[in-house]
């Protein structure tokens, strides 16, 4: 029991499970968009792909504002509530990238550009 216990907290403070790894995360299949929603508080589709240099349509269909940031990169736009806003991947490098909001760090998504 104890030794369970203690693996539990283990877990708990590492940094991957912190969110803290720096490594994004990937998926198998990506879901070819131009389009980004967020509601309730999430990113849909959660993993997307997109190409470098392409332009995504972001839309807040939430009451509170978000933030689209990509991070590693300078992509940070602003979305008020109920608005719609662009991100352009003009200067993203092909790769892995994690994107989250900044008001609400639980909102994440993975963008594979190509």
């Amino acid at each position: 029991m104890r030794r369970l216990l203690l693996a539990a907290m283990l877990l708990a403070v590492s940094p991957v499970a912190a969110g803290c790894s720096s490594t994004p995360p990937t998926c198998a299949s990506p879901t070819v968009t131009t389009t980004v929603e967020m509601q309730n508080s999430t990113f849909a589709p959660t993993c997307i792909s997109a190409t470098a240099g392409q332009t995504l349509t972001l839309h807040n269909a939430d009451t509170t504002p978000h933030t689209f940031t990509i991070k590693g990169t300078d992509v940070d736009v602003k979305i008020d509530a109920s608005a719609t806003s662009e991100a352009a991947l003009s200067g993203v490098a092909p790769g892995t990238y994690t994107v989250t909001c900044l008001y609400h760090p639980q909102m994440t998504q993975t963008l594979q550009v190509t």
